[in-house]
């Protein structure tokens, strides 16, 4: 559905919706999977790239193709990386939890080890991608719709007379 600045968008007809919406989320998976893998090399997350070879995409189809589902999997460490918690420091411990602020902090509140930052790989992208996928989807269905407005549109023109 390429479309350039001041054109008409392309009519999509409502037989070629599901053909159309499929190639769609395809498109989409594709191109979130390739932000995905940019941000992970541009934050360095990880030595081993173990997290990289774990990210996959699939569509998923369901009720005779009437429902479309996209699946993103990723290794679960890197949920922990995108939040900056792991190796037992949660990233809300304060000193009110009382003695597990003392064994994992110094009297200024700094990690004794292992300091921890979140790199933000999937939250943002996700949500950002999210919206983009819900605008292309609506931009789908609003041409459908279009569409089947115009093919049920008489060929003659309508005399209405009061």
């Amino acid at each position: 559905m390429a479309r350039t600045r001041n054109t008409k968008p392309e009519v999509t007809l409502p037989e070629n919706f599901a053909a159309n919406e499929r190639d769609m989320a395809e498109a989409w998976l594709k191109y979130t999977l390739e932000k995905f893998r940019a941000s992970i090399t541009r934050l360095k997350i990880g030595s081993t790239g173990e997290l990289m070879n774990s990210l996959r995409g699939e569509l998923l189809s369901a009720a005779g193709g009437d429902e479309l589902k996209i699946r993103i999997t990723y290794a679960i460490q890197g949920m922990f990386v995108d939040m900056g918690v792991g190796r037992g420091m949660g990233a809300g411990i304060t000193k009110a939890a009382g003695p597990d602020f003392y064994k994992l902090r110094n009297g200024r509140g700094q990690l004794l080890r292992h300091q921890r930052k979140a790199k933000r790989w999937y939250a943002q992208n996700m949500a950002r991608e999210s919206k983009r996928l819900a605008e292309l989807s609506s931009e789908l269905w609003g041409l459908t719709l279009i569409a089947s407005v115009a093919t049920a549109l008489p060929a003659e023109p309508v005399d209405i007379n009061f």
